[in-house]
């Protein structure tokens, strides 16, 4: 019984990473937002990936728009384009931290009485909770250093 709920929550676990994986690159007609933005909360769980590389209109910059010379122009449209796919990583780790957490606790819920199950379940939450909280100030640097760039 405990093998087939551990095999369950496994698959649906699997299922809805990859659904989400695959999400984030479905960018649908993006709106224009304030500050030429455009579109970059899509309908997805995930910053896009063009972030910051906005003209208006749904438009993205190539880096013969960054201005500056040609050099210059292609490292800081890298830069960006870079950044992004990193706090789209760090996104996918906190969601992880978040499945182990719920993982966690569904160990913990059904190790009963013994010692050594609540132990380990406790180990995983815990270890889970560090992740995350790890993924937060991640995320948190990276948009600090990206608000430094621009």
């Amino acid at each position: 019984m405990i093998s087939k709920i551990k095999k369950a929550f496994v698959s649906f676990t699997i299922v809805t990473a990859s659904f989400l994986g695959v999400s984030s690159f479905y960018t649908p007609q993006p709106v224009a937002a304030a500050g030429g933005d455009c579109g970059a909360s899509t309908i997805t769980f995930f910053p896009a990936w063009y972030k910051g590389l906005c003209k208006g209109e749904g438009e993205i910059m190539s880096p013969n728009e960054m201005g500056g010379d040609t050099a210059t122009q292609l490292s800081r449209w890298v830069t960006k384009i870079a950044i992004n796919i990193v706090e789209m990583l760090l996104y996918v780790v906190g969601y992880v931290s978040f499945g182990f957490i719920i993982y966690g606790g569904f160990k913990y819920m059904l190790s009963g009485d013994t010692a050594s199950g609540t132990t380990a379940a406790r180990k995983t939450i815990t270890n889970a909770v560090i992740g995350l909280v790890l993924s937060i100030m991640s995320i948190g640097i990276v948009n600090l250093v990206t608000g430094a760039i621009q």
